[in-house]
C-alpha cells in the first residue's frame, strides 16, 4: 500500500512539475527567470529552509554581513535557476555563447592537446546546467556525477535535460562508483559537485568547521593519476555567467591514502570557500552541510 501511495504521489509532483516547465515556456527565458526570481523572493522566505540558510550564515560569517541582502540574493538565484531550467534542453550553441563567457581555458590546453583526461569539481552555484552545457568545450568526452531526484519522473525529465551524445550521467551510489571507474577506464574526464554533506565521507574543516566531506575525488585522482581541475561558476547579471577554469590543483603526496585524501579535500574546501565569500548569495545556503 505505501509502495501504491509513494507512486501516486510521484505521479501527482510529475503532472505538476510539467505544467510548471510549459507554462514557464511561455515566457522566453528572461522573463521566465524574472517571474520566478520574483516569486521566489516573495515565498521564499517563508519557507522553512529559510532557517536552515539563516542558521548557516550565521554560523560562517556570524554577523560580518548582511544577512538579509544575502538571502534575498540567495532566492533571487534560486527563482532564476527554476525560470531558466525549462529552456536549457533546447537552447543553441549561439545563445549559449551569448550568455556564457569562458575564462581560463589555457589551464587545460595541454590536457585537451594531449587528450589527457581530468577531474572537474564545482559546488551549487550560481546555474551549474549552464556549465554542463559548454562542457564539451572543455574536453571531448565526459561523465558527469549527480544525485537522483526523489521523484523518478523528474528524474528522467532532468537526466533527459543534461544528457547529450558526448556526456554520460552517472547516478551516485554503489552501481554509480562501478560506472565512474568504467568510465575513467574509458577515458572520460568527470564533473563532480563536491560542496554537499556526505555522511559517509571524511571528517574535513570547511569554514572553521568540521563537515562531513565526499572524498571520491581525491581518491580518484590519486588512483589513476587524473588532474583536479576547479571550476567555478558565476552569474554575473540575469541569465548570463562566466566560467572561470583555474590552474589544476597541487598538492604533495606522502603514500599515506587517508592523509592524502584528506589533504586534497582540505584544499578543495578552501577553494570553495573561497569562491562562496566572493558572492555568498550565488551559493545554496539550504545544504544541513554541517
Amino acid at each position: 500500500m505505501k509502495k501504491f501511495l509513494r507512486k501516486i504521489k510521484h505521479i501527482i509532483e510529475y503532472v505538476l512539475f510539467l505544467a510548471i516547465i510549459n507554462l514557464l515556456k511561455l515566457f522566453g527565458i528572461d522573463r521566465s527567470a524574472n517571474l520566478c526570481s520574483t516569486l521566489a523572493k516573495k515565498i521564499g522566505p517563508l519557507l522553512p529552509v529559510t532557517h536552515i540558510a539563516k542558521k548557516n550564515l550565521q554560523a560562517v560569517f556570524s554577523d560580518s554581513i548582511n544577512h538579509q541582502q544575502v538571502i534575498n540574493e540567495l532566492w533571487d538565484n534560486f527563482g532564476r535557476f527554476i525560470g531558466e531550467f525549462p529552456y536549457i534542453p533546447d537552447i543553441s550553441e549561439i545563445e549559449i555563447s551569448k550568455r556564457v563567457e569562458i575564462e581560463g581555458i589555457e589551464h587545460i590546453a595541454e590536457l585537451q592537446r594531449l587528450s589527457k583526461p581530468f577531474l572537474l569539481f564545482t559546488g551549487h552555484f550560481a546555474n551549474w546546467d549552464f556549465a554542463l552545457k559548454i562542457i564539451n568545450k572543455l574536453y571531448y568526452k565526459f561523465a558527469i556525477v549527480y544525485r537522483k531526484a526523489n521523484n523518478p519522473y523528474i528524474n528522467s525529465v532532468i537526466n533527459n535535460c543534461r544528457a547529450s551524445n558526448n556526456i554520460a550521467l552517472i547516478a551516485k551510489g554503489p552501481q554509480g562508483a562501478k560506472d565512474l571507474i568504467r568510465a575513467m577506464k574509458s577515458g572520460h574526464s568527470i564533473a563532480m559537485l563536491v560542496d554537499q554533506k556526505m555522511n559517509d565521507g571524511i571528517k574535513v574543516p570547511f569554514f572553521g568547521k568540521p563537515a562531513m566531506t565526499a572524498h571520491a575525488i581525491a581518491k580518484f585522482a590519486l588512483q589513476f593519476k587524473y588532474p583536479i581541475i576547479p571550476c567555478q561558476i558565476i552569474r554575473t547579471t540575469g541569465s548570463y555567467f562566466k566560467i572561470i577554469i583555474h590552474s589544476p590543483l597541487q598538492y604533495e603526496q606522502t603514500n599515506d591514502l587517508n592523509i592524502d585524501c584528506y589533504n586534497i579535500m582540505l584544499k578543495i574546501n578552501q577553494i570553495l570557500e573561497e569562491w562562496i565569500k566572493q558572492r555568498p548569495g550565488q551559493w545554496f545556503w539550504f545544504h544541513n552541510r554541517w
